[in-house]
């Protein structure tokens, strides 16, 4: 009979799997503690964040993936019925195991991680918040002018003027002006193509954000799950996200890297690392 009880589950498992753990293409490393990465954007690709993966999975299961519509996972649909934010929570919900797991979440992505665990608390052992745009997005007021000018030195001509070549130029430029150190930035961006993002998907998301954010009351109620916030003295988010997130999280932890902006695991590895793993493991 007992025999009989486990194939039956086996049998229940393998056929009543959720069709997001089935459909979602993810990318994981190492083994151990689950650890989860969300990247920025929103609706950016994620395969840049394989540094911090790499770093992390000596010591976890570290993975990561796009999020419904974009990149690997951009044939996905949306349904118009809900909204696209809510979908990528369920997602998560979906896809995560069934224990308390790490999330880290950069830029865009530190907002989706608070308002998973906002929802799902009990899912969620620790919180790392990397260069976050703060709940009030008060960091992206102005974020035209606050990133760096770097002037394309690239070679195009009249006939490039409106075609995928100027799209792409353009994209890239955007990325590198994350960056302080116009060479790095440039070097960093010639790996992307317009298929790592959804622009009218970013869009999409952060209207429905701005229509239900994070309260502060949100952001504190989670104070005991963030184990840290990491920032970069020279972020184009700066200087109100340090602002607001050590206004909201008074007792947490908080580190002001210097020498990067952006993308700190870029520009100033050695330090990010360090304070990464710190709070890995407190």
């Amino acid at each position: 009979m007992m025999q009989l009880q486990n194939i039956a589950l086996i049998i229940f498992s393998s056929c009543c799997i959720s069709s997001a753990v089935a459909e979602i293409r993810m990318h994981c490393l190492g083994e151990g503690r689950p650890v989860y990465l969300i990247g920025g954007g929103p609706a950016f690709t994620t395969w840049n964040l394989q540094p911090v993966q790499k770093i992390l999975a000596a010591g976890y299961r570290v993975c990561r993936w796009d999020m419904r519509g974009v990149g690997d996972n951009a044939g996905l649909g949306i349904k118009s019925q809900a909204s696209a934010l809510s979908q990528w929570i369920r997602d998560m919900h979906d896809v995560l195991p069934q224990e308390q797991v790490v999330l880290w979440g950069h830029s865009w992505g530190a907002l989706q991680v608070m308002l998973f665990a906002k929802e799902y608390p009990e899912r969620v052992d620790k919180l790392i918040l990397s260069n976050p745009v703060d709940p009030a997005l008060h960091s992206l007021e102005h974020i035209e002018q606050k990133r760096f000018n770097h002037p394309d030195t690239g070679s195009m001509t009249l006939d490039d003027m409106g075609t995928l070549v100027e799209k792409r130029n353009s994209f890239r430029g955007k990325i590198a002006s994350y960056f302080v150190d116009a060479e790095q930035g440039r070097e960093y961006a010639a790996g992307f193509t317009q298929q790592d993002a959804n622009s009218k998907l970013n869009v999409r998301i952060w209207e429905e954000y701005r229509k239900s954010p994070l309260s502060d009351a949100d952001v504190q109620d989670l104070s005991d799950k963030i184990s840290g916030v990491i920032y970069c003295q020279q972020d184009v988010l700066q200087p109100q996200s340090l602002t607001e997130y050590r206004r909201l999280l008074s007792k947490t932890e908080h580190h002001v890297l210097a020498g990067c902006a952006h993308f700190p695991w870029e520009e100033n590895p050695e330090d990010y690392y360090r304070v990464l793993l710190g709070l890995m493991q407190s």
